[in-house]
């Protein structure tokens, strides 16, 4: 058993030495993935110690005891996990002598302004220039400016409003600068949280309510405007009514006249026979007087 025990400890110290120097040697912070992808690939190639099999959980637990062993030793170095991976990094309070080693000037510190301006980024991200304006009440372009040179703030997209305007977020560099892992481990991010959602919420209800009235208001501007275009029918309704009207009486007034011009026409025709029959009457002999030349006739016979 003791011997067993002593095998299990020297893996987990040998673990903890292989991820120490990764992380060490390491640009980039590392994830606990990038660890075990790492781990799984020289196992497979290396006839060496196999460190393939082990979960994620168990690099966790490796790394944890690793930066216990930092804080114990007091060497003036940390290993911190950040929101993208771990990393190894001085202690802070030995940043006097690191900067005079290294020859860096007086750290550069922001302005209240800068620091003000900052925070409503960092609490109401993402956010448009005119939303920080609207709650600073000056102009932050210069103070945009300088915040995105010390990568502190980046452009994270456009907004659906209108003229679509750029939208600011805070950078993995902030969380670094802050010691933060993440943005929601930020003071009172949890309370601003709920009053932002409030606030959206009683936007929406708003805007849903503008929406109501504007589309009674339409319809009640809609009903008069029916009526006028009805009224405006109307005359000429109206108007093609008394022209029918119109036409109707002059039909009648036709056909009543046309009967007087037949029977005016009929008139005139039994006089124009009657006319015609007294001409002819004299041309006519009456049987029942005598012929002139018959009578001479009976004379000379006489005679």
């Amino acid at each position: 058993m003791p011997e067993k025990k002593e095998a299990q400890d020297s893996e987990a110290t040998d673990l903890k030495t292989v991820l120490g120097a990764m992380i060490f040697a390491s640009r980039d912070p590392l994830t606990i993935r990038s660890i075990a992808k790492v781990l799984a690939e020289v196992g497979k190639s290396n006839g060496g110690t196999d460190f393939s099999v082990l979960k994620e959980k168990d690099i966790r637990q490796a790394l944890d005891g690793l930066e216990k062993q930092f804080e114990k030793l007091g060497l003036g170095l940390h290993l911190i996990e950040f929101s993208d991976g771990y990393r190894i990094q001085t202690d802070p309070n030995c940043g006097p002598w690191l900067k005079s080693l290294l020859q860096i000037g007086r750290q550069s510190r922001l302005s209240r302004p800068a620091l003000e301006t900052l925070a409503i980024i960092a609490y109401r991200q993402p956010v448009v220039r005119s939303e920080i304006e609207g709650v600073r009440g000056v102009n932050v372009d210069h103070i945009l400016r300088t915040l995105m040179e010390g990568q502190l703030i980046k452009l994270v997209g456009r907004s659906d409003l209108p003229g679509r305007p750029l939208m600011y977020g805070t950078t993995q560099y902030f969380l670094e600068h802050f010691g933060l892992k993440e943005v929601k481990e930020l003071p009172g991010i949890d309370a601003l949280s709920r009053a932002e959602a409030d606030r959206i919420t009683a936007k929406e209800e708003q805007e849903r309510a503008e929406k109501v009235l504007a589309e009674s208001a339409g319809d009640e501007a809609a009903a008069p405007g029916a009526d006028v275009s009805t009224g405006a029918e109307g005359p000429a309704a109206a108007d093609a009514g008394a022209e029918s009207e119109m036409d109707q009486r002059d039909d009648e007034r036709d056909a009543g006249a046309a009967p007087g011009r037949s029977t005016q026409a009929s008139g005139a025709s039994t006089a124009s026979e009657d006319r015609a029959g007294e001409v002819a009457d004299p041309d006519e002999a009456d049987p029942d007087e005598d012929d002139p030349d018959e009578e001479e006739d009976d004379d000379d016979d006489d005679d």
